[in-house]
């Protein structure tokens, strides 16, 4: 069985990249075909190519000429190298930029799953996307949702018909978040499953085939901002100070005090690399949490002003509320947020991880995992 994921795999985001990838190997290891369908809409798009450089100097006037210069130079090798690993590590089918596309010509696939990732928020699709809920799949094909994210409780007035006649054509309907049942029941009169997001659904030596290891002798802190947070700056240049360890950081500018390196330009698989080998990880990121966590890192979470939410309930679930820090104020050290009991969040980690595997199993009409 040929099955096809839809999801934010073009983004050149760290997070949305893994996740994709964990998903098109998990899938495999269940025996069954996997590919991404290469649907790269506009809206995605546009916020990773790189624009003409009056275009990109309108954008940054704020900063001098010599600096708008080096930062367009640093996005297109960002551009370039994260498109490479595209195509090295994904197997693409298709080439669609618009849902017409799919619906004139589509993949011809046994199977589709939408996510993981904020694939149902229409914020992130430019309003309702109708191939994210694989509107334009074959009749005779599963339709499937694994791990897929809304990004709030609740689904947008003006789209929840639209959700709800879509989730309804489903073979199996499944969320990341608690915070997400509800909105999907509200539409289709049944609870989704919840599962882990993918990247969970690997062990740690499985990104070995992608990881590419730190070069750095020296010890750092990590500091992974989805949104600049000043709060957070602020503490991370403490923390910095007060343990003598440089920081680097994923933004393309310098951001700290005490700053070793931008990580702007790395591959995911050379992300992986710099989080394993990190001495602490401080970050408003969800997926910087998640990869803290499989590489066992002390870390602290500051969260999301807007999607914050899917760090607290992934926590909650491992039992490391602890490691949410709501307040700066509320700050010690770091060795409160060292990993204090590794071999039970194993366990909690497994136990998920086969509960997730068991729904995906059964969503592709497979017995067990």
């Amino acid at each position: 069985m040929k099955t096809g994921v839809v999801t934010f795999h073009s983004a050149h985001n760290y997070g949305a990249t893994l996740q994709a990838w964990a998903l098109q190997k998990a899938i495999k290891k269940l025996g069954v075909t996997p590919c991404i369908v290469n649907y790269h809409p506009e809206v995605i798009d546009r916020l990773y190519t790189v624009p003409r450089l009056d275009t990109w100097a309108k954008r940054m006037q704020y900063l001098k000429k010599r600096e708008v210069r080096a930062r367009r130079r640093k996005l297109k090798i960002k551009y370039t190298r994260y498109q490479r690993f595209l195509r090295e590590h994904f197997a693409l089918v298709g080439d669609y930029t618009i849902y017409e596309e799919l619906i004139a010509n589509p993949p011809g696939l046994d199977c589709y799953i939408v996510g993981s990732d904020q694939v149902w928020n229409p914020d992130h699709t430019g309003g309702f996307d109708p191939a994210y809920l694989l509107e334009f799949a074959e009749k005779s094909s599963r339709r499937v949702s694994y791990a897929a994210s809304i990004g709030r409780e609740r689904f947008p007035a003006q789209y929840r018909n639209n959700f709800g006649e879509a989730l309804k054509k489903f073979t199996a309907v499944s969320v990341r978040e608690d915070s997400a049942v509800g909105a999907v029941a509200e539409v289709t009169g049944q609870e989704p499953s919840v599962v882990l997001d993918p990247t969970l659904l690997l062990l740690r030596e499985e990104y070995e085939e992608i990881k590419v290891p730190t070069k750095r002798a020296e010890r750092y802190i990590l500091v992974y901002m989805m949104e600049t947070n000043r709060r957070l700056v602020q503490l991370a240049d403490n923390i910095s100070i007060a343990t003598g360890l440089p920081v680097i950081q994923r933004k393309p500018g310098r951001i700290f005090r005490n700053e070793l390196e931008s990580f702007y330009t790395h591959t995911p698989g050379e992300f992986l690399g710099e989080m394993e080998g990190a001495e602490y990880v401080i970050t408003n990121s969800f997926h910087g949490t998640v990869f803290a966590i499989i590489y066992g890192r002390p870390f602290l979470s500051m969260l999301h002003s807007k999607t914050g939410s899917r760090t607290v309930d992934l926590l909650r679930s491992l039992g490391l509320e602890d490691h949410i820090l709501y307040e700066a104020r509320d700050f010690k050290d770091m060795k409160q947020f060292k990993i204090k009991n590794p071999r039970e969040l194993k366990k909690r980690v497994e136990e998920l991880r086969a509960e997730s595997l068991r729904f995906l199993c059964g969503a592709l009409g497979k017995e067990e995992a």
